[in-house]
């Protein structure tokens, strides 16, 4: 895993500002490259973390033989081998990288060699013959790009920070603004930044550098397999171990040291259990105080991962997480420019910076959640639909009842928060299975800034139509979005401490074939969530991690934010009444429901202290 950055501009282009930026992405060495193709000037910048071939052999931009197609990459494909034995036997070459596979394999077939590429990444290449340039992401947006194209420039990078750097001024965009204070994160393809925009997953742009026109081009689209959809439930869950097995096997590809992220959770028991015959791979663990845990309602991740660890015989380490962390907040939204306001942010910089010194690898169990219906707002799905099938005068008595509770406090309150929400948008229409799959309040959410002629409806609406199955849309609405947010944070946090994160259920097999699997091979009539997933796992784990109750990776925000002390530490109210937009009045109605236990709005709280955070530290580069 690396950075890479790139511009194309009639300017003159300061690479050392570019390379620095991203130096924390790629210790161990930069290279550039430079050009000129109708009076645009061209560099390609790389940053490299040396995973594969640490030798100089592995430098970049790397050149094809001629010197005429240049790439910049990073990331990993993991079937690079099976590519060159199938493809490229017979060509000679210089390291033992992917990179070097990805480059000749272009050559060959040009850009249709992403769609062989089984991998995490995100590269741009050069070809000076074709005078053409490529930036290319992969399937899942695992790996970052943002790109700007405007004024007779075009500037790419990892992250967006680079490119706020290059342009030097930059406004905030209103719309996605809005969407992040309701989302908690930007949604899309857009950033707070006006202009500056994510490359879509399984994408890649096509620039002709004659005239600088460009187009954006899918070469991959998530569908269902109707062949896997017609599996009996026995075969299906067979299918699932093989691909898990040959997913994590593949992704242990490494001249260097592994780890893994390790909740005692079953996704990583999982990824620990095909790993469990690696001595040499340790296992890190977040570990909260018992104050937390109580305040929280959730079970220990560490008392669950350490009992594994005893059994299992692993190596593990634990990280402690609680209120003194919070002191991070800044220094992680830093690293993570297109802003996030999401409590495993400080989790998940901790542990990678623990393991950096030991393992400059780690595997994690993203991505099961979205797939296999893992959330509580899966449940909220499916019981909705159920209550679609009762007599309206009862469901609205029930539903009354429900946005009644106190989701605050008292005995079961993990539970009644999400009761809270089935009752309090029930009737929302479709929109209501995205609002259930919505991190925090969604009316309070929109309360505190307001846009004129816009709504974030337009754009839940998108996915939410008439017409579709409610599990498909949220399938495409999480992937799309809320999956490519979780991909960032910790491709950020690791990056940040040098670590490359990884992903195996990810792998584009997986993904295609739990996307195609009925939807009640994943949750059952009673709201249980995972069956599958559980169910082929049954004979290699133990009870205690199957039948555990999901606990949330991240920092325990109800438990910091329980009392007005901490609040007012961190929520800035002077900041929110100087910027146009914000609705003071409400911020402090919505910090009063939450002290008062009618109301959790601890995420929708963090998300006001992250934005104040965020602006302080970019508002150099803010007009």
């Amino acid at each position: 895993m690396c950075g890479i950055s790139g511009c194309i501009t009639k300017n003159k282009v300061n690479e050392n500002n570019i390379l620095s930026s991203l130096h924390h992405r790629g210790p161990d060495s930069n290279g550039t490259y430079k050009s000129v193709i109708n009076n645009y000037n061209i560099l390609l910048a790389h940053n490299r973390l040396s995973i594969i071939d640490l030798s100089e052999a592995g430098s970049q931009p790397m050149q094809s033989d001629d010197g005429k197609v240049s790439i910049i990459y990073n990331g990993e494909i993991y079937n690079h081998n099976n590519l060159h034995l199938e493809f490229l036997k017979n060509k000679k070459f210089k390291s033992k990288t992917d990179t070097e596979v990805i480059l000749k394999l272009y050559e060959i077939i040009g850009i249709k060699a992403c769609e062989y590429l089984n991998g995490d990444f995100a590269f741009s290449i050069l070809d000076e013959k074709q005078k053409k340039m490529f930036l290319v992401r992969d399937r899942l947006g695992v790996k970052p790009l943002y790109y700007y194209s405007g004024n007779q420039v075009f500037v790419f990078a990892s992250e967006m920070k680079t490119i706020m750097e290059f342009l030097s001024e930059n406004s905030i965009s209103e719309e996605a603004l809005l969407n992040y204070f309701v989302f908690k994160y930007t949604p899309g393809q857009d950033t707070l930044i006006n202009g500056i925009k994510r490359l879509n997953p399984g994408s890649y742009i096509e620039i002709d550098l004659n005239d600088l026109s460009w187009k954006l081009i899918s070469y991959w689209k998530l569908q269902k397999n109707q062949d896997i959809a017609t599996l009996s439930y026995n075969e299906a869950c067979t299918e699932l171990y093989r691909l898990l097995e040959s997913a994590i096997n593949m992704q242990l590809m490494s001249d260097v040291p592994l780890g893994t992220f390790f909740s005692g959770g079953l996704d990583s028991s999982i990824i620990a259990y095909f790993t469990r015959d690696r001595k040499d791979i340790t296992h890190y663990t977040a570990k909260k105080n018992i104050t937390d845990l109580k305040t929280e309602g959730s079970s220990s991740d560490f008392y669950y991962a350490n009992k594994l660890a005893d059994d299992w015989n692993l190596s593990i380490q634990s990280v402690d997480i609680g209120n003194n962390e919070m002191s991070l907040i800044g220094k992680t939204i830093q690293y993570s420019d297109d802003l996030i306001a999401d409590g495993s942010q400080i989790p998940s910089f901790l542990i990678s910076q623990k393991a950096s010194s030991d393992s400059k690898v780690l595997l994690s169990g993203m991505g099961a959640d979205e797939l296999f219906y893992g959330y509580a707002g899966h449940q909220l799905t499916m019981y909705s639909k159920y209550l679609d099938l009762l007599p309206s005068g009862l469901v609205k008595l029930f539903m009354n009842y429900l946005s009644g509770l106190n989701a605050g406090k008292g005995w079961l309150k993990p539970y009644k928060r999400y009761l809270y929400k089935l009752g309090k948008y029930y009737n929302y229409g479709n929109i209501r299975y995205g609002i259930f799959n919505i991190v925090g309040d969604y009316e309070n959410s929109k309360s505190i800034y307001q846009v004129a002629n816009y709504t974030s409806e337009e754009f839940l609406s998108n996915y939410f139509v008439d017409n579709c199955r409610p599990f498909d849309s949220v399938n495409r609405f999480e992937i799309d979005n809320f999956l490519v947010k979780n991909l960032a944070y910790i491709d950020r946090m690791c990056m940040a401490n040098s670590v490359e994160g990884r992903v195996p259920f990810l792998d584009y097999r997986i993904v295609e074939f739990a996307l195609s699997l009925p939807e009640s091979y994943k949750i059952n009539l009673f709201g249980e969530t995972k069956k599958i997933l559980k169910d082929t796992m049954k004979p290699y784990l133990p009870n205690y991690i199957l039948k555990r109750r999901k606990a949330g990776f991240g920092m325990p925000l109800r438990s910091i934010l329980s009392n007005s002390i901490n609040i007012e530490k961190f929520c800035d109210f002077d900041f929110y009444s100087g910027y146009k937009g914000f609705s003071v009045k409400n911020i402090q109605k919505i910090i009063n429901s939450h002290l008062n236990g009618s109301e959790d709005n601890s995420a929708l709280i963090y998300a006001l202290i992250s934005f104040r955070c965020w602006y302080q530290i970019f508002q150099k580069f803010i007009k």
